[in-house]
């Protein structure tokens, strides 16, 4: 068995999603989890929201930021920015063989299923979270509960792995199977 703090630190990278709402229960969670990070020396990969990504910015200042203004959808930023930045992402993490860290901040959309093209169905975090599990890369997602709020298609991937250290729960899915300890 595993630390999260040694299983999260064993990829050469790690990516995070999550909600853009600063004061959310989401960003509680990410501002709780970062700390386990201290002795990560690998790359960080975020985007450029407010939220869980700010959080992460802080406490990574040298992370590799996905802007949405390099997605420019018609010559501007659109909705579909938002999901071209979320995907192309997702896709680096991937390619890397990275990990990705999602705090979504409610249940996941119905129709979301892991895919190896991006759709959240309004939720960049689930998007992005069944697009990495698409795309077979190792997704560790922080809930505040228990439960897994997502649909069958999607919550059959992921295994409770523990209690994250904001109180909520720790959902892994990974190609290899790994055997965490709790926290």
């Amino acid at each position: 068995m595993v630390s999260v703090s040694s299983f999260v630190c064993s990829f050469g990278s790690v990516a995070f999603s999550g909600s853009r709402r600063s004061g959310s229960c989401a960003a509680a969670s990410c501002r709780a989890f970062l700390p386990v990070l201290g002795g990560f020396s690998g790359s960080v990969v975020v985007g450029c929201a407010s939220g869980v990504d700010s959080l992460v910015r802080s406490a990574f200042p040298s992370a590799s930021v996905f802007s949405v203004s390099s997605f420019l959808v018609g010559g501007r930023v659109a909705r579909a920015s938002f999901a071209k930045r979320s995907a192309a992402l997702v896709q680096s993490c991937a390619a890397s063989g990275g990990l990705l860290v999602a705090f979504p901040l409610g249940a996941c959309p119905a129709a979301v299923r892991p895919s190896a093209s991006f759709s959240g169905c309004g939720s960049g975090s689930w998007g992005s979270v069944a697009l990495a599990v698409g795309l077979g890369c190792s997704v560790l997602v922080v809930v505040p509960s228990g439960a897994f709020p997502a649909p069958p298609a999607l919550a059959s991937c992921f295994r409770f792995v523990g209690v994250a250290p904001c109180g909520g729960a720790l959902w892994l899915s990974t190609p290899a199977p790994v055997q965490l300890a709790l926290f």
